[in-house]
């Protein structure tokens, strides 16, 4: 009779999370709260609760223990002073809730502080990095490097999803998969390193993962408008800004071309068309971005 009590429960009890909303005076078995029954069945009820949990909370510190630590210190390449800030930077909500132990707790602050961090890494890097960038061609680089899906990328490469803590349902719906919840765990790392290390330890991290990335991006890529990636390279090759000059408009006025001349130490170097005036810049700086062969930061001069 003993054993089948405890198993029925054990089994009632599987979720952590399920214990957790019954009230600690509630029978497990049965529902009636401790108001209502004797007092030798509360003691009962006492017992069965505590050790129902020190069951899941073992069950907890063993999933805990199996997480090999070591070898994704190695992939991030840092090595943590307390790991238990990085451990916490693995625990998924889902988790917590179903440890039933409130001395385990989630990420989401971690979340919150490794989104500023990176913000002001990437901001620092840009604003370095690009000099002649204006703020809006850096805040089309940065918007795209702290996406969600661009996060998942970085996360999936040093295989932070295998090291995720889940809940039960969670885990079993591919929660390790997920672009969302890796990106999350991508930025509750980076607040890991630095409340573990500081700021510099924290960019150090951040710069193997984007450096190359961005500069790739902003020169092969062209994820700036050719305005913005012409301006970059002219204030480097030539020491000007180029300048727009509208040479003519032809056609009627619903089927109006512009012609704009693009002027580099007051010569036309460039000439493009556009059905407006921004469009026609834009294919004046694209023209003068092929005749310098543009290439991942290098040109012809």
């Amino acid at each position: 009779m003993m054993n089948m009590r405890l198993f029925t429960a054990v089994h009632f009890t599987d979720s952590a999370c399920r214990l957790r909303d019954i009230p600690s005076d509630t029978c497990p078995e049965t529902g009636l709260r401790a108001a209502t029954m004797s007092k030798d069945s509360q003691r009962k009820i006492s017992w069965w609760t505590r050790l129902v949990r020190r069951i899941l909370r073992k069950g907890v510190s063993k999933r805990l223990a199996e997480v090999n630590y070591h070898q994704l210190q190695q992939n991030i390449g840092y090595q943590f002073h307390n790991l238990r800030l990085l451990r916490q930077a693995l625990i998924h909500r889902s988790f917590a809730n179903e440890s039933g132990d409130p001395r385990i707790e989630d990420n989401e602050k971690f979340e919150f502080l490794g989104d500023s961090v990176l913000g002001f890494v990437m901001s620092d890097f840009l604003y370095h990095a690009f000099p002649n960038f204006r703020e809006g061609d850096m805040s089309r680089v940065k918007s795209h490097v702290v996406s969600e899906v661009f996060l998942a990328k970085l996360a999936r490469e040093i295989e932070l999803g295998s090291f995720m803590l889940f809940g039960k349902g969670e885990a079993s719906s591919g929660g390790h998969k997920k672009d969302s919840l890796l990106s999350d765990c991508y930025e509750a790392l980076i607040a890991s390193i630095y409340l573990d290390g500081g700021i510099e330890p924290a960019r150090e991290f951040l710069m193997r993962a984007y450096k190359e990335r961005v500069e790739t991006m902003v020169y092969d890529r062209h994820i700036l408008d050719h305005k913005s990636l012409l301006q970059e390279h002219a204030q480097e090759l030539f020491r000007c800004m180029p300048r727009y000059r509208l040479h003519r408009a032809i056609g009627p006025d619903h089927e109006r071309i512009y012609e704009m001349d693009l002027y580099i130490d007051s010569e036309v170097f460039s000439v493009g068309t556009g059905r407006n005036k921004k469009e026609a810049e834009q294919n004046a700086a694209k023209a003068a971005l092929e005749k310098l062969n543009i290439k991942k930061g290098k040109s012809k001069a």
